[in-house]
Formats: C-alpha cells, structure tokens, sequence
C-alpha cells in the first residue's frame, strides 16, 4: 500500500486564507526556489521557502506567478533570498468547477 499522501506534512504550505487574514503582511524569501512536480495541478511548480507574518512555510508558485517574479527579480532564485513578495487573493475554479480563493503574486522587491 502506497502511503505518500497520508504521511505527507501538512500545514506547511502558505494559504489563501492566511493572505487575506494579513493583506499587508509579505513574504520574505528564505531559501533557493525548488521546481518540484505537482501531481494536483499537474505540471511543475516552484516551491519557494519563506517567512510570512512570522511564520516559516512555502509559497507554491505556478508557472504565471513565477514568470512574474522573475521578471522582477531574475532567473537565478538564488537571488531572491531577502527579497519580498506582495500577494494578494483572487477566486478561481477548480477542475471539477468549485469556487477557490488564490494566491497571486502582486509585486516582488
């Protein structure tokens, strides 16, 4: 039997809700950025370390956040460690058509 989902660590991961709880709070990269593969959203994904409203966690980033970011702060993540990410909340559906809040990347500095 095949465990990985229900051993996975949750909580760990930054949440809409949390953003829109702390609209003004912003997330402070830590750590290199990590290309992981993201079986929910199928695809890759950029898993990027950082601190908000003063707790660690990860920032998942799809490919249009990440296009963002880079076009502000560059293609080497690296770079980013110190740099801040202003992010804000939007709605959008799932695959099977149910109505979500998400995470967008509003301006990196």
């Amino acid at each position: 039997m095949d465990i990985s989902n229900f051993t996975k660590p949750t909580g760990m991961f930054l949440k809409a809700d949390k953003v829109k709880l702390h609209p003004t709070a912003v997330f402070v990269i830590t750590g290199e950025a990590k290309l992981v593969t993201n079986e929910k959203f199928g695809g890759e994904r950029l898993h990027v370390e950082g601190e908000f409203n003063q707790e660690e966690c990860v920032l998942d980033l799809s490919r249009t956040n990440s296009r963002f970011v880079s076009g502000k702060l560059g293609n080497d993540t690296k770079t980013w460690i110190g740099k801040s990410l202003s992010l804000e909340t939007y709605k959008t559906k799932t695959q099977d058509g149910k109505l979500v809040e998400a995470i967008n990347v509003k301006d990196a500095k």
